[in-house]
């Protein structure tokens, strides 16, 4: 969101209200990013609540109501795949508020993936389509979107990377930690049909001990990874981990930029590492953007069927191609906006 609000004040024909959902309740898993990317405090938000996936879209939903109900929006630009995405192209769609997808077209083909859903619900609910690699556009055609909503304009998380590339080099993240370059490994485990199998973070977390007899793993625990391993009694397999809390954009970037490599099973971070030449190992049978892959940068692996020693075979050879991928660079938002400002609504 930061490189399209930050672009947005070139363009004063729009006129802009931010609705933030707390979809992470955690400080450290929001507002220190509002912070830190100069994103302005939200017009409007509110903490909905709930615990299933389903009763959190739903409560978010219905707060999104009342707040269509006292304001007039023309359209509501909705970004990625998340519970907050689906619960405002709903608010919008219901309202008669036209809809636009930043980062749309993306599929991993496993509808086992709450994001999956979101993804394809959003995506056929919506009038505008930014894409950011042809697979997406891809994708969207084969499901019978017109061809004039949809935008290659490339990534806008890169862009965010290009824009604060400065404040990433310049974190002092690893003196904090005492690591040296190219010296650990960066893992980050979140994924809701990895974190609600007791079978898939012991194996996820096994693989994770594993590593750390050859190099020091160090892994932000997001909370609810956290919880579920308190809740599944799985503490000892932390013990030879370096487990830090959330941390901010330009510390986790630099802690991923000097990693020997990163074992993930995100989908964002794929991207990033794609973009910032660092070799990926996503602990997935799929990914909804192949073209990490393609580029020999990120390399998928079945948590059931995966060792430590493939893992570090893929992080230590760095052997992929170019990590120059068309349109990732600093003029996404420009090229969306030059799509919003020809647009009719």
């Amino acid at each position: 969101m930061a490189p399209f609000i930050r672009e947005a004040k070139n363009h004063p024909r729009f006129d802009f209200t931010i609705i933030h959902t707390k979809q992470h309740f955690d400080d450290n898993m929001s507002g220190v990013f509002f912070e830190e990317l100069g994103i302005p405090n939200p017009d409007i938000s509110f903490t909905p609540g709930g615990e299933r996936h389903t009763e959190k879209i739903a409560l978010m939903f219905d707060k999104m109501k009342d707040v269509f109900k006292q304001n007039k929006f023309d359209a509501i630009v909705v970004f990625g795949d998340v519970n907050s995405t689906l619960a405002g192209a709903l608010a919008a769609v219901k309202h008669n508020c036209r809809l636009v997808h930043i980062e749309a077209g993306l599929r991993s083909h496993d509808r086992r993936m709450p994001e999956e859903i979101n993804r394809v619900i959003v995506d056929h609910l919506s009038h505008l389509h930014f894409v950011t690699e042809q697979s997406g556009v891809d994708n969207l055609k084969r499901e019978g979107v017109k061809d004039k909503k949809i935008h290659l304009v490339g990534n806008i998380m890169i862009e965010s990377i290009e824009i604060f590339r400065d404040k990433i080099e310049a974190s002092t993240v690893l003196q904090g930690l005492k690591l040296k370059p190219k010296g650990y490994i960066l893992a980050t485990i979140h994924r809701q049909e990895n974190t609600d199998s007791p079978e898939a973070i012991k194996n996820i977390f096994n693989i994770l001990a594993d590593l750390a007899q050859a190099y020091s793993v160090i892994i932000p625990l997001h909370p609810g990874t956290k919880n579920k391993i308190q809740e599944y009694g799985l503490e000892k397999l932390l013990d030879n981990l370096i487990v830090v809390g959330p941390m901010g954009y330009f510390d986790f970037l630099k802690l991923a930029k000097e990693s020997l490599g990163v074992v993930t099973d995100s989908g964002g971070i794929q991207e990033e590492t794609s973009h910032l030449g660092v070799p990926c190992c996503t602990l997935r049978d799929n990914t909804e953007r192949p073209i990490t892959c393609e580029l020999g940068s990120n390399k998928l692996f079945s948590i059931n069927q995966t060792t430590s020693s493939e893992l570090i075979n893929h992080l230590e050879k760095r052997d992929f191609k170019s990590k120059n991928i068309p349109l990732w660079d600093d003029q996404v938002s420009h090229r969306i906006f030059e799509v919003l400002e020809s647009w009719d609504i």
